[in-house]
């Protein structure tokens, strides 16, 4: 053999020896513990949604929309007064339809009538001024209050979601060091730790529509309770052990 098929031979065995699988130590071979741990943190809303709205009704579609328009605007001037800001309110709905009168109505006999809807919706950060934002828009004209929802900030909801994880947690390894002592095992780390996703917490009030604008008589602020919300996280962990 001629000294360069020599080094040929010996170039290919030490690329057999280099391409030769290495077995690795398979994670799912390691013995595991798998709990799930849950954390509440309780805490008070600083935003209130409330949705209120003019309902108007005349024979003539034009009337009964331009009726909607000024009790409507002033409506909504009547809120910016309180010092609400333009951004936080929003028409969240317009309809305009028509309908037979029934005996109840006062266009009753009347063959057709029409209806106009304007719906706006307040997103305010001091919960304590509910009642006062409700007053305000029944006595400028709204004639009904669709619903009241209490809620937290973005900012405050991720700060108090941290808190709730961080409880997770521990109520998850408070569980694993049970199991393990029960077990007769010891844990030795963490092979994967799952969380899941969450909402911003809210609460809805019942409310019901009633008459307002000028033919409304508030003679006391109407009482609104925020009340508490729980902002919670779950986490689902598997913990290695070994004997």
């Amino acid at each position: 053999m001629t000294m360069k098929m020599k080094w040929i031979t010996l170039c290919l065995i030490m690329a057999c020896c280099l391409v030769i699988p290495v077995a690795a130590a398979d994670s799912g071979d390691i013995p595991s513990i798998t709990v799930s741990g849950t954390g509440s943190v309780t805490t008070a809303p600083d935003e209130v949604i409330i949705s209120v709205g003019v309902q108007t009704t005349h024979t003539d579609p034009v009337t009964a929309q331009q009726e909607n328009a000024q009790k409507t605007s002033a409506v909504i001037s009547a809120l910016k007064k309180l010092g609400i800001a333009s951004e936080d309110i929003q028409t969240s709905g317009y309809r305009m339809y028509s309908q037979t009168p029934d005996d109840n109505s006062p266009f009753y006999g009347k063959k057709e009538v029409y209806v106009v809807s304007n719906t706006v919706t307040v997103t305010y950060n001091d919960v304590s001024r509910a009642g006062e934002i409700i007053d305000t828009a029944v006595m400028s004209g709204a004639n009904n209050v669709n619903s009241i929802r209490f809620t937290i900030s973005d900012e405050k909801a991720q700060s108090l979601r941290a808190q709730a994880l961080i409880a997770a947690v521990a109520q998850a390894r408070g569980d694993a060091d049970t199991l393990a002592g029960a077990l007769g095992v010891t844990i030795t780390g963490v092979q994967d730790v799952t969380t899941y996703g969450s909402s911003t917490p809210m609460t809805y009030a019942d409310t019901m529509s009633y008459a307002g604008g000028e033919s409304a008589k508030l003679y006391a602020p109407t009482p609104i309770e925020a009340g508490t919300l729980d902002v919670t996280a779950t986490v689902n962990i598997v913990y290695a052990i070994h004997n």
